[in-house]
């Protein structure tokens, strides 16, 4: 699929030490193989230990976009079923991403709204409780190992609510479980005759399981075209294959920046987006910090941050700009006009 009219490289422009150290990065990584190294999953990018076995979401999309009727399926499946709520039951990288289609997205015509639980305060849980409809709600219980303490929790207390409200022959009708193969999940989901047991990819860690079925399900279900998105995400990924150079590769090239900005000192990541995607930062927050976060280092980023005067910031900030083409915001775009005039590095997506 051709990227040359929808994907574009970050836009960058920084003071000429900076510039000079993210382009050595990116030589180095061209001159060394990198890209191909690491779709190949090699080891040695990393600590050389297991990584080669954490690699599956770098060909999920190819897989997804196989078995799309799958995704449409369990979303007609909730629709004619009656669903008026899909509540998913889940915690950290298995609920950001539906999370996030949810607050940008909003509820979609004919289609069960979604609604997320990811905190075991007992407050929330009473408040999510009492905007769903019990006995109209489908329940998506996400756990990938399916021995994670808080899921295990929802799922308990949301299935003897459940059959107090339909009864014990029906309960399991109204949950689904998104699980690895072989999980405790699956097994209690069996015992309890669940209506669905969708599986993720043992190769796939939690926080980078947006593209497997921890993301797509509940997507699917709330009624995101996920087709499109999914062949959107596959001009991204085509982009950031091996084949293209890596001063021309969208993915290598933010990595470079960040990565060689970090070792230099300016390691708080500052997301700055556009209205309409304002809660892409919580999940962005998790991705970079719990991946970059290993011995004893990482970068930090910092979310919905209100812009101050360049003078306010010190030497170790990095703003990363993500805004939509539609929804242009001239007193945000000032201000980080007016932190890259003063030496601050910035990023635009």
């Amino acid at each position: 699929m051709s990227t040359k009219t929808s994907i574009q490289l970050p836009r960058w422009e920084f003071s000429a030490p900076l510039t000079q150290a993210v382009l050595a990065t990116l030589k180095d990584w061209q001159a060394a193989d990198k890209m191909s190294r690491l779709w190949r999953g090699d080891p040695s990018l990393w600590t050389g230990e297991d990584e080669d076995k954490w690699i599956g979401w770098l060909s999920i999309v190819d897989d997804q976009l196989a078995h799309l009727r799958d995704l449409n399926d369990l979303a007609a499946d909730a629709a004619k079923a009656g669903f008026t709520h899909a509540l998913l039951l889940g915690m950290g990288g298995s609920s950001l991403c539906p999370e996030v289609l949810k607050i940008t997205y909003g509820k979609q015509p004919g289609h069960p709204e979604l609604h997320v639980l990811d905190s075991t305060d007992p407050a929330q849980i009473k408040s999510i409780e009492s905007q769903v409809n019990l006995a109209k709600t489908l329940c998506i219980v996400a756990s990938k190992s399916g021995s994670t303490l808080e899921p295990n929790i929802f799922k308990q207390y949301f299935f003897d609510r459940m059959q107090q409200t339909v009864g014990k022959d029906k309960a399991g009708e109204h949950f689904l479980a998104i699980t690895d193969p072989g999980s405790k999940m699956q097994q209690a989901a069996e015992r309890d005759h669940f209506r669905k047991v969708c599986f993720g990819l043992p190769s796939i860690g939690g926080r980078y399981s947006a593209l497997s079925n921890f993301g797509m399900v509940p997507a699917a279900i709330m009624g995101f075209d996920v087709a499109k998105f999914l062949q959107r995400t596959n001009e991204m990924v085509q982009a950031c294959k091996p084949k293209v150079p890596v001063d021309q590769n969208p993915g290598a090239v933010l990595g470079a920046i960040l990565g060689t900005l970090g070792n230099l000192g300016r390691n708080k990541v500052t997301i700055i987006t556009s209205p309409g995607i304002h809660d892409l930062g919580a999940w962005l927050e998790q991705l970079i910090a719990e991946s970059t976060g290993k011995i004893g280092k990482g970068l930090i980023p910092v979310d919905r941050e209100a812009l101050g005067a360049p003078e306010v910031y010190g030497s170790d900030r990095v703003f990363v700009h993500l805004q939509l083409a539609d929804e242009p915001d001239t007193a945000q775009k000032q201000k980080l006009d007016a932190l890259r005039a003063a030496g601050h590095p910035v990023v635009k997506i």
